[in-house]
């Protein structure tokens, strides 16, 4: 047992990780322009905010004090140029980096959850994920592990939400995506600098995971299927986003946006995962106007769709009476 508990960890801890990106907001996608259903984009007056080309960023103000905000999406491929002079050049003089809300989960957390439930993400003994597909499912299923070069097997005994969030890591790991940036440097060019980084918000996500194991066969395998259809998203656009965001061109980044598949399908059918994600954006709105209340500058990340859709982030703090200043899409 001693030998493979710490695979065990590490898997059940990724699929927690996984959930606490969704239930943050962070993940972005495209989707195939056929399924794509049109956002809602607040109206957010453009200005010129910066000459140099790279990541888009935003400058609220009110008074003498300013938030910078840096939209992001994801994931990214992890060898994307961008223009990490220009991030540093913002944070200059910044009093703190506010970072997105962060997903409070131990090793101690991770080892009563498989210690109690562990053996719920496998089928019983005998039984097959494949023969408990839909066939219109099963065959989207194959053709995805094919498609990204996974290996079947692995998924043979999986109950379908784990063998959804497995698909998503497999599919970023073939394609050498990930969510660690643009967070992972510009959390280290904020160490350089001395600037303190804040999460808005901390939030409680292992209840949401062991909510997960309570979805119905159907509810899961309703979530299986938007899986598949983020790895069809993934291959056929992934990288046209992340090369847009790197450049700072907003419009394509918006033709292309959607939340995805699967994290909305988890958030509808998880009543606490729903709970997090919608207090997610009014706690970020609260942490930007603190910052807003206090002299200085502040630099703050934000997803590009609870930044920029309406009722997201921008229009909120634009109700509040605060200046903004857009780039130019």
């Amino acid at each position: 047992m001693s030998m493979i508990w710490p695979r065990a960890v590490r898997s059940a801890s990724s699929s927690a990780a996984l959930l606490a990106l969704a239930l943050t907001v962070l993940p972005a996608r495209a989707q195939p322009d056929a399924a794509k259903a049109p956002e809602e984009w607040a109206d957010i007056e453009s200005v010129t905010v910066k000459g140099e080309p790279g990541p888009a960023v935003w400058r609220l103000s009110r008074g003498a004090s300013e938030v910078w905000i840096l939209g992001m999406v994801g994931p990214l491929p992890r060898d994307l140029e961008w223009n990490r002079t220009a991030v540093a050049d913002t944070l200059d003089g910044a009093r703190a980096l506010l970072l997105p809300p962060r997903a409070d989960f131990n090793l101690v957390d991770i080892a009563w959850f498989l210690l109690r439930h562990g053996g719920e993400l496998s089928l019983p003994r005998g039984q097959r994920l494949e023969d408990s597909l839909p066939p219109d499912l099963r065959g989207r299923f194959k053709a995805a592990i094919t498609a990204i070069g996974a290996d079947a097997e692995d998924y043979r005994t999986d109950i379908p939400i784990r063998a959804a969030v497995r698909l998503s890591q497999d599919f970023q790991r073939k394609a050498a995506l990930g969510y660690r940036e643009p967070r992972a440097t510009v959390e280290s060019l904020a160490s350089r600098k001395r600037i303190p980084t804040v999460p808005v918000s901390h939030f409680e996500i292992m209840d949401a995971v062991r909510d997960l194991l309570k979805l119905t066969p159907d509810q899961q395998r309703a979530c299986l299927s938007q899986a598949v259809e983020d790895v069809t998203w993934g291959q056929a656009h992934a990288l046209a986003a992340a090369r847009a965001w790197a450049v700072g061109d907003i419009r394509t980044v918006k033709d292309h946006y959607s939340e995805s598949r699967l994290f909305t399908c988890v958030i509808a059918q998880v009543e606490r995962a729903g709970d997090i994600n919608a207090r997610a954006t009014a706690e970020t709105v609260a942490a930007i106007d603190a910052a807003l209340n206090q002299p200085g500058k502040s630099v703050a990340l934000v997803a590009m769709g609870p930044l920029l859709r309406r009722d997201g982030v921008l229009a909120r703090l634009k109700a509040r009476g605060v200046t903004i200043e857009a780039p130019v899409e």
